[in-house]
């Protein structure tokens, strides 16, 4: 009968958990890795949301984006990248122009302001114009009627 010290078999459990949480750490976060910090002037975004990974990293870093869109349609989610997203700003200058790539898309524009955003899906387009004041948030749900 082959016995271990006491210390090696606790020392080998440690190692054999470290390493186990590990990889649950690595495959659990990446699709979160495949979304990236993207920039367009003073405005920065992120986008995705496919997949529980997305959503939990998304729903982590919502704070810090004050506009936050959702793209659904007929009142399902939408995991499509074929939606162009446009921010324009109080004067129509185009800010931000980006396909989503996901339901998700979360803009941190400079300043408060007035924006103008708009979704498109083919040939349907949804616009919405509205005032960020202050540290408020701007949910906004962009539901497309397509088949």
């Amino acid at each position: 009968m082959l016995t271990q010290p006491a210390g090696m078999l606790s020392k080998s459990l440690k190692s054999f958990v470290v390493c186990a949480l590990a990889c649950f750490l690595c495959a659990s976060s990446a699709h979160a890795d495949d979304i990236k910090l993207q920039r367009q002037g003073e405005y920065t975004f992120i986008t995705g949301g496919n997949g529980d990974d997305e959503r939990a990293f998304l729903e982590a870093q919502a704070p810090k984006y004050p506009i936050q869109l959702v793209l659904r349609n007929n009142g399902q989610l939408i995991d499509s990248k074929e939606i162009l997203i446009r921010v324009k700003n109080v004067s129509g200058e185009l800010m931000v122009e980006a396909k989503a790539l996901g339901p998700f898309f979360y803009i941190n524009p400079p300043a408060s302001g007035r924006f103008t955003l708009e979704a498109q899906l083919g040939a349907q387009s949804i616009v919405m114009t509205k005032d960020l004041v202050g540290r408020r948030y701007l949910n906004l749900v962009f539901d497309f009627t397509t088949p």
